[in-house]
């Protein structure tokens, strides 16, 4: 395994979503990492037993070779969704992927499955603040400002001569 493999692997397994970059844009840059790694013959998104766990959601005991090998494209196709929705921008999808996270907890799994459905769910998603890109507005900073009011001093009213 020599530099490209590092580099290539790195790069598919920690692409962030930067701030201001369009859905678009970042799903095509994780794709084509994702391209580059098979091109390299590099395994992503599976391990050994994931098409094993896969059939065993499925409740299937005795698989054909292609049940076999269905279980494990969909296990790696769910892979590469999670990792798309992991790395989206932190900022505006934050609030989603807690409550995706909160739905785990209560045995309730919905993550997408599929690169096409973190797409659709990411582009669809429109959280509490509105905006396109919350004008810097979050549960922390719901935007409410406070001014320091002070008493002012008075002044002694200062003595004006007349001119006769």
């Amino acid at each position: 395994m020599g530099y490209n493999h590092v580099v290539a692997v790195r790069n598919y397994n920690h692409k962030q979503q930067e701030r201001f970059k369009s859905l678009q844009e970042y799903i095509y840059q994780f794709v084509v990492y994702r391209n580059v790694c098979e091109q390299l013959s590099i395994k992503v998104g599976a391990s050994e037993n994931r098409g094993a766990n896969m059939l065993k959601q499925l409740k299937i005991t005795n698989p054909t070779e292609q049940q076999k090998d269905d279980a494990e494209k969909k296990a790696i196709e769910e892979h590469h969704a999670i990792l798309i929705l992991q790395g989206a921008d932190k900022y505006k999808y934050r609030r989603l992927i807690e409550d995706m996270k909160n739905d785990v907890i209560l045995k309730k799994n919905s993550f997408p499955k599929t690169v096409s459905e973190v797409s659709h769910v990411l582009s669809k998603w429109r959280n509490c603040h509105g905006g396109k890109y919350n004008n810097g507005k979050s549960e922390s900073n719901d935007g409410i400002a406070f001014k320091t009011v002070t008493e002012k001093k008075k002044k002694k009213p200062t003595k004006t001569t007349r001119i006769k």
